[in-house]
């Protein structure tokens, strides 16, 4: 979409019952592998150990994202996915290897995962990716320990966002039965709909025209309300421009991803369009403490260097102003992908 940074996935509700009706059969008994694995460490990745895991299809390959070949497997409609993604103990083969997850205050956690760089044609890496986002399917995660010696397993994610400034998928896990009925990979609202509104979420399976329909006009609803009452919290004008035009201010989600209380004032901040952009992109983020505006090296020479330093504007009412930890977060995914931009 010309002018997005920022791709979301659409289902609002995914879950792993859902997902292994889209998915061929033999990925199913890998994500119970990787469920009931979370936290083990081995020196070998687990298409290498010896013995191998008793699954239908290799858990993994040498490459960081594993799809299994549309020869060795049938893919409902044709329609490939990635089955697990892995970072690399060598250093200087993949650009962001030394990322390290960051766990959020619900008990799940975010992995930054880079976009494949080289040729992408036979092997559908990004693309296999892409439709996880897409359709709401889940993947192995497998992450090398901090001492750089030893791989561990995460467990499931669900493909959340991939950021086509920075080239890098946003992953949250880790999915199970018990962390998906606490709702905690849910779109923003979803506690908060109607039951007849919650009920076509639930069931919604991608796959009905009238259904989609309904589900699209349930997520613009939400975001309606969302706008609202961040318009009100902060007397209709951009937090960081002061610009006090309706028609081009938008509710900025500071932490986006899936669970309770996401759609909550303390969770936004009301940004002019293209600001929301690139705070969404990780180009802008804001000082926790501070409090103050801080730009990726990426914008210098532009317009938005007046920005630098300047103060966030918050809500009168302390009650409404944006949660400081959950900035924490936004800043740390800043810093680790973006030089920045110096006054």
């Amino acid at each position: 979409m010309p002018g997005q940074f920022v791709y979301e996935c659409p289902v609002l509700l995914p879950t792993l019952k859902r997902a292994e009706k889209l998915v061929p059969p033999e990925f199913v008994p890998c994500y119970d592998w990787f469920i009931s694995n979370v936290g083990m460490t081995s020196s070998a990745l687990p298409h290498r150990m010896k013995p191998r895991p008793n699954t239908p299809t290799s858990l993994s390959r040498d490459s960081g994202i594993h799809s299994p070949s549309p020869d060795r497997i049938k893919y409902v409609n044709g329609r490939r996915y990635a089955l697990s993604v892995h970072t690399s103990k060598a250093k200087g083969i993949r650009r962001y290897s030394d990322r390290e997850p960051i766990w959020l205050e619900d008990g799940t956690w975010i992995f930054d995962y880079a976009a494949y760089d080289g040729e992408d044609r036979g092997q559908c890496y990004n693309s296999s990716l892409i439709n996880c986002l897409v359709d709401g399917i889940p993947v192995g995660v497998i992450d090398v320990d901090r001492n750089g010696r030893d791989y561990r397993v995460l467990g499931l994610a669900f493909v959340e966002r991939y950021n086509s400034a920075t080239r890098m998928f946003t992953l949250h896990g880790p999915v199970t039965r018990d962390s998906e009925s606490q709702g905690l990979f849910a779109a923003p609202g979803l506690d908060e709909l109607p039951e007849d509104e919650r009920r076509i979420v639930i069931d919604y399976d991608g796959l009905d025209d009238r259904r989609i329909v309904e589900v699209r006009q349930i997520r613009r609803g939400q975001q309606g309300r969302f706008r609202n009452e961040l318009l009100n919290a902060y007397n209709g004008t951009c937090a960081i421009t002061g610009t006090d035009v309706p028609e081009v201010l938008q509710a900025a989600h500071i932490n986006p991803y899936r669970g309770k209380k996401s759609q909550i004032v303390n969770n936004g901040i009301l940004l002019r369009a293209d600001l929301h952009l690139l705070f969404d992109a990780l180009l802008v983020s804001i000082e926790p403490d501070t409090l103050s505006v801080s730009l990726s090296d990426r914008l210098s020479n532009t317009i938005y260097h007046q920005y630098i330093n300047r103060r966030l504007a918050i809500p009168t009412q302390s009650a409404l102003a944006p949660s400081r930890e959950l900035l924490a977060v936004h800043y740390r995914q800043f810093k680790r992908e973006n030089r920045i931009l110096a006054s």
